[in-house]
């Protein structure tokens, strides 16, 4: 017969560690953060939280909890509209409160005299606010170091805070779920109809900034035969029009192959949920060599063409 045995040791130090000493309003010297200006939005794309650097010095070694003051919660930055956006902690977890005790705060270990402690904010924007394009900022803003004992806050030093950042100048929309459009019912007799018509819907249309709209398409040209003979032609050409709001524009594929609108979609500011419609129909031509036709036509909607 076997018996094992387990030797267990406890160890101790001749020295324990102690907690960091309280902070007193009279220890912190600084109370600083690093930029605060956000890459532009795109409300259409992923935003990735702009880190921010938080620091507090003090004349002793101590920690300190750190939150921020804000109007509103969640923040928000104004411009030509307003910008919801979130301060957070490395967790993810917001620190932003309106008055008495944060919700959430971020904690600093102070080393000491001459080493400042450090933290992670985030500033975050939830994808999918769609406001008017150019600059905005929120002012109004208040950076606070607490010290904290159990569940009791003593603010020790406070800090002007702001956030700046800009929206970018864009547009989306829904593709249709018939894009193609098939005119082999309007050629007659081999002669194309241009009584015959289609018209194509571009839904969910939004743009953070009034916008062209632009049409790039060429004639359909046969895929069966490269060269027109004997009074036949081998090309159809077509009158596309395209139009979003005050914007519209008109491609004649028998004398150019890009046509932008002179106006914009609006004045000024944000479209949400707009619609945009394409029109085609066949110009009157020639009788056709017999076989398949094709082209492509593009719609662009750009607000910075």
């Amino acid at each position: 017969m076997r018996a094992a045995l387990v030797l267990v040791v406890l160890a101790t130090t001749a020295f324990s560690t102690q907690s960091r000493a309280a902070c007193l309003p009279a220890d912190i010297t600084a109370l600083t953060y690093s930029s605060t200006a956000l890459a532009p939005y795109n409300p259409f794309s992923g935003f990735s939280p702009k880190s921010v650097t938080v620091s507090v010095s003090a004349s002793k070694a101590c920690s300190v909890e750190v939150a921020v003051l804000s109007p509103s919660v969640p923040a928000q930055m104004t411009g030509a509209g307003l910008l919801a956006y979130d301060l957070q902690g490395a967790a993810g977890a917001s620190i932003l409160y309106q008055g008495g005790n944060p919700a959430g705060t971020v904690h600093v270990d102070i080393p000491g005299s001459g080493t400042p402690g450090s933290a992670t904010l985030l500033v975050a924007l939830q994808a999918g606010q769609i406001v008017a394009d150019g600059a905005y900022a929120d002012t109004g803003l208040t950076l606070q170091a607490f010290d904290k004992n159990g569940a009791i806050y003593t603010p020790l030093k406070s800090a002007g805070m702001s956030v700046a950042g800009t929206v970018a100048k864009v547009c989306q929309f829904t593709l249709p779920q018939s894009p193609q459009l098939n005119f082999s019912s309007a050629i007659v007799n081999g002669l194309p109809n241009s009584n015959v018509s289609q018209t194509v819907t571009f839904t969910g249309v939004s743009c953070t900034a009034p916008t062209v709209v632009q049409l790039n398409g060429a004639r359909p040209q046969s895929l069966d035969s490269p060269n027109a003979t004997g009074g036949f032609d081998n090309f159809i050409d077509y009158i596309a029009s395209a139009v979003f709001n005050s914007a519209s524009a008109v491609l004649d594929t028998s004398a150019q192959t890009q046509s932008t609108s002179l106006g914009r979609s609006t004045a000024g500011g944000a479209t949400v949920d707009g619609t945009l419609s394409v029109n085609v129909r066949l110009r009157a031509g020639r009788p056709l060599l017999a076989g398949r036709y094709q082209t492509t036509l593009t719609v662009t909607i750009d607000p910075s063409l």
